[in-house]
């Protein structure tokens, strides 16, 4: 089975940015590309391993159209088999919902239509070209980082308490109470 396509790998945690890759899925292997064409930035296997694939609900603060693979490198002793360590977990976000049930589907069911050649699961689903998703996605990236407040930069988001650390002192309450009376009060008056 073999498909393609760009999707968001979403962060582990708040300071992990997501990023917008190429992905190829070929032979149980899902690899990460930086583009189409691009190096590799990273794969997951799912051969040997325990996988478990999860279409996520819409969240706010979240990107749509999301699903979840967990991995859990397994070894076979007695028959039976047996769990190496944790599952690794990897949530990633597709462009539109009929193409996020596609990678969903394909990435649970591999090891059965492993044989088979461009397998379509839907067939009323929407087409897109690989540069619609391209867009479709940066649009996402770009809602999701404005509705959260302001566009972060990744290495800076990374860092968020660096001017704490250097010195800058913080605000007592009574001051943070006036900075925020001071901003909401210019915030009433400046709409003329």
């Amino acid at each position: 089975m073999y498909r393609e396509g760009y999707l968001v790998k979403c962060g582990r945690n708040a300071y992990d940015p997501p990023q917008l890759l190429f992905c190829v899925f070929e032979d149980g292997v899902v690899k990460y590309f930086s583009d189409k064409g691009g190096l590799v930035v990273g794969e997951l296997e799912m051969a040997g391993h325990v996988t478990k694939v999860r279409v996520e609900k819409m969240t706010a603060g979240k990107f749509p159209h999301r699903f979840t693979v967990s991995a859990a490198e397994v070894v076979r002793v007695e028959g039976r088999r047996m769990k190496l360590g944790e599952p690794r977990v990897t949530e990633f976000a597709a462009p539109t919902n009929d193409l996020m049930k596609e990678w969903a589907n394909s990435l649970h069911l591999w090891r059965r239509m492993n044989w088979k050649e461009n397998v379509k699961f839907f067939d009323a689903s929407s087409e897109l070209s690989q540069a619609e998703e391209y867009e479709t996605l940066q649009l996402q990236m770009h809602t999701l980082k404005t509705v959260r407040g302001r566009a972060i930069s990744g290495p800076s988001f990374r860092k968020p308490f660096v001017n704490i650390m250097h010195g800058q002192p913080s605000p007592t309450i009574k001051k943070l109470r006036q900075m925020i009376m001071h901003t909401g009060s210019a915030a009433c008056t400046s709409t003329a």
